[in-house]
Order: C-alpha cells, then sequence, then structure tokens
C-alpha cells in the first residue's frame, strides 16, 4: 500500500495504479477520493498526468511495459537528490526530453508496423515456453461466509458450500471463472479485459461491477441480481443447434434480477426494491462514512466480507474516516481508506493487516 499522501511527481510517474487511470480510466472513484481528502496533490498529480500523456502521445499500440520504459527514461534524467531545492518539473527542458521521447516511440512504432521486428518476436516466443496456468478451486466449507481474492483484485464472497474455480493468472484479453452455489461478485472495472461467470448454463459478462449469483447444482433456475452496474447474460452456447442463431442476450441495471431457466434457456428479468438476493450483509451496505471511527470501519469489513483485519486499536485510536465507499473489492476499499488515514496494510492468507502511525 503506497502512502500517496507525501507522493512527488516522480512517486506518480513510478505508480502503476496512477499510470492506469490516466490510460484507461481504473480506479476512478479511488484517485477522485485521494484528490477530495488531499487536495495539495492536485498541482503534483497533473503535472505527473501531463507527463505521461505526453510520453504516450497518441500511440494505442504502446504497451504498458513500453510506456514504463519511456517513464524510466525521464526518471533517469532527473536531477539527483544533491539539488533539493530545484522543481524539476516546472523546466522546460522536460517537456523537451518528453517530446523528443515520443518521437522517437512515434518512429519506433511505425516502424514496428512495418513488421520489421515480428521475425524476433516469434523467435523469442519459440524459445521462450509460456508458463503452465494452475486453477485454482476453492469450496467454502465454514459455516459462515469466506472471501476470495482474485488474481485481478476482483473480490468474492462465497456462501457455505459454494466454490470458485479460476486460473491463477488470467489471460490478457479476458477473465474467467466457474461456480456453483451462492456469493456475490465484485469486480475490477477493466473494460479491455471483460470478465465472465460460467454459472450453470448461464454465462454472466461483465466489465466491472457488483452482483449476487444463486446456482445451485441441481436447480432447474440460475438467479442474478444486480447491486452496481451493467450485466450481460446468455445461455453458455455459442449458437441454438435448431436455428443456428446467436443465444439470446439480456441486458441487467441496477435493482434488476433475471431468472435463467437452464432446461429452456429462458430468461425472466424484473425490478427489485432492492438488489438482495442472498441475504449478504454485503447486498445491504452502502459504505458510507462521516466521522467514523477507524476501528468501527474495519470491524464493519470484517463482518461484511467475513475477513480478519488485524490493527493496533491504540495507534488508530484518532482515526475517523469520511467516504462514501462503491462497488470496489475488499483491496481497493482497503487502499482509499489508507491512503486517507496514512496507513499501509499487507493481505495474506485470508488475512488483512493494518500498520498505522496514528492520525492527528
Amino acid at each position: 500500500m503506497n502512502n500517496y499522501k507525501d507522493f512527488e511527481v516522480k512517486d506518480w510517474l513510478e505508480d502503476l495504479k496512477f499510470r492506469r487511470w490516466v490510460y484507461q480510466g481504473e480506479s476512478d472513484l479511488f484517485f477522485k477520493n485521494i484528490i477530495e481528502n488531499n487536495p495539495h496533490q492536485i498541482p503534483v498529480m497533473d503535472q505527473a498526468r501531463e507527463i505521461l500523456l505526453s510520453v504516450r502521445g497518441e500511440l494505442d499500440i504502446l504497451t504498458e511495459t513500453e510506456v514504463g520504459t519511456r517513464v524510466s527514461e525521464i526518471m533517469e534524467s532527473l536531477p539527483g537528490a544533491d539539488l533539493p531545492h530545484f522543481q524539476w518539473w516546472k523546466g522546460n527542458w522536460l517537456r523537451i526530453a518528453a517530446m523528443l521521447i515520443l518521437a522517437l516511440g512515434i518512429g519506433f512504432g511505425l516502424y514496428k508496423k512495418r513488421g520489421a521486428f515480428e521475425d524476433i518476436r516469434f523467435s523469442l516466443a519459440e524459445k521462450v515456453k509460456p508458463r503452465k496456468v494452475k486453477h485454482m478451486r476453492i469450496t467454502n466449507q465454514t459455516d459462515g461466509i469466506q472471501l476470495v481474492n482474485l488474481p485481478d483484485g476482483s473480490s468474492v464472497v462465497l456462501k457455505p458450500n459454494a466454490r470458485i474455480t479460476y486460473p491463477d493468472r488470467f489471460e490478457n484479453n479476458k477473465r474467467e471463472v466457474t461456480m456453483a452455489g451462492e456469493a456475490f461478485f465484485e469486480v475490477v472495472k477493466n473494460p479491455s479485459r471483460p470478465f465472465f461467470v460460467y454459472a450453470g448454463s448461464m454465462v454472466t459478462k461483465v466489465k466491472g461491477t457488483s452482483f449476487s449469483i444463486r446456482a445451485n447444482e441441481g436447480d432447474d433456475e440460475v438467479k442474478l441480481v444486480v447491486k452496481s452496474g451493467i450485466v450481460e447474460v446468455s445461455a453458455i452456447e455459442t449458437k441454438d443447434i435448431k436455428t443456428g442463431r446467436e443465444p439470446k442476450k439480456l441486458l441487467l441495471k441496477r435493482n434488476e434480477q433475471v431468472t435463467f431457466n437452464q432446461k429452456n434457456k429462458s430468461m425472466t428479468a424484473r425490478v427489485l426494491s432492492k438488489p438482495v438476493l442472498l441475504d449478504l450483509p454485503v447486498e445491504k451496505q452502502d459504505f458510507e462514512f462521516k466521522r467514523t471511527p477507524l476501528s468501527d470501519v474495519f470491524i464493519l469489513l470484517e463482518q461484511t466480507y467475513g475477513v480478519v483485519i488485524r490493527f493496533d486499536i491504540n495507534a488508530i485510536s484518532n482515526c475517523t474516516l469520511t467516504a462514501k465507499l462503491g462497488d470496489e473489492p475488499v483491496a481497493e476499499k482497503m487502499d482509499m481508506i489508507c491512503s486517507v488515514v496514512n496507513a499501509k496494510y499487507v493481505l495474506r492468507d485470508g488475512a488483512i493487516t493494518v500498520i498505522s502511525q496514528g492520525c492527528d
């Protein structure tokens, strides 16, 4: 966990999460929260954002690695610690350096388009064997809820006897999981990598949202309720065997429920007054805090997600939180909270440990 409160321009440039926000709009609520609680960071973030956009320009073909390389080139050219009073980001030389790197990048991008590096790329691909994907299968064998954190940072709350299967790393263009039983999902927003949930005969496609699914084995129906965002559901089959047509797809919004009949593949939708399907605390929680003691916030998260949060009650005794969190997964919620109260956390073995120096 990073202490964004004291970040300098160099720190923002190196922060992968910040770069993804600038380029792809990921974690938008997270950074809006940082800005709201740390207004002194606005000019610093603006400088870093301007540099990143200058580095990347209009080259959509640049990968995150290539962007990182160009940022590193700028970092290496920055003045060292022996010039503490020199505000390096205000000099015109940096803009010129960024534009030179961009110009080189344009030439390199066009050169790549001609296919000059294709032979090298394919020869390397032949020599380097891809790592075999390992599939994880987790079944909640407890009497309470169980939190599962997926490789992309998404959260899944499993009810007793529910299970989920997922790879230890998702593919570059999509994220796929299989589940059975009853579960609540909070999916990291990433429009370029849609998230698919296969449950019974139904497939759910989202780009970042929260929803509940009931798909008990042996049941004729699968039910889904949307808490936030937009969800697309359809039958798993790609085409109707008899007609050759694509399966019907249904788009659902907040507070809408679909009932999917696994026998005839029909779908029935209706609007609910509240997005509750599984009677889980997380379905009913709006995560709005107003000068709430931090210890109470952590206790609420523990009860909501079935996760253990370890913290020093004396260290955070003066810490309060004023924020409205949304449908972010647990890790993003912790990022937001810790950035506001100047703390760090470690997520390991299903438990969260918070390290805090206290609040003034």
